[in-house]
């Protein structure tokens, strides 16, 4: 029995009102079962400080990836993880409003290369062509450049 490839949830979902938060927590918590088994299981998508929009999102509630994962590990609930966040940052609803339509403004172009490439736009000649631009063109530099500065990462003993 095939199983569908792992993805988080879409860009666009909110949680406490908050933009691509939701997927951030997927990828954390993808991240963290990775690590329990030994093994990479995000499935080509990038978690943290370095990749573009989780990066966005990090300096917007002033933290790091790592906490991100703390909470993760220490709370199995979005919305409890999601409001810890948010209280930590300082950030008012009326802030959390603004970024995410500043967000969703800033990102379309790449909101429909996501889209396209996760399979949420109509087939048909457009999609195919954001998804080839995207896979190939776009990501290739990117990941090379996260896997660079993840190398550069200062490392914490353990």
């Amino acid at each position: 029995m095939a199983t569908e490839p792992w993805m988080p949830r879409p860009w666009n979902t909110e949680l406490l009102g908050c933009v691509w938060l939701p997927r951030l927590l997927d990828k954390g918590r993808q991240v963290l079962e990775g690590q329990r088994q030994g093994k990479n299981l995000m499935n080509n998508y990038l978690f943290g400080d370095f990749d573009y929009a989780d990066g966005k999102l990090l300096k917007f509630l002033r933290t790091k990836d790592a906490h991100v994962l703390d909470l993760l590990r220490d709370s199995h609930d979005d919305e409890a993880v999601a409001k810890q966040l948010l209280t930590e940052s300082g950030r008012s609803a009326a802030d959390v409003q603004a970024w995410s339509k500043r967000f969703r403004a800033i990102n379309a172009p790449f909101a429909a290369m996501w889209d396209a490439d996760e399979g949420r736009r109509a087939p048909g000649v457009g999609t195919t062509a954001l998804k080839l631009f995207y896979n190939y063109l776009m990501m290739p530099p990117v990941y090379l450049s996260f896997w660079i500065a993840e190398g550069l990462r200062p490392r914490t003993r353990g």
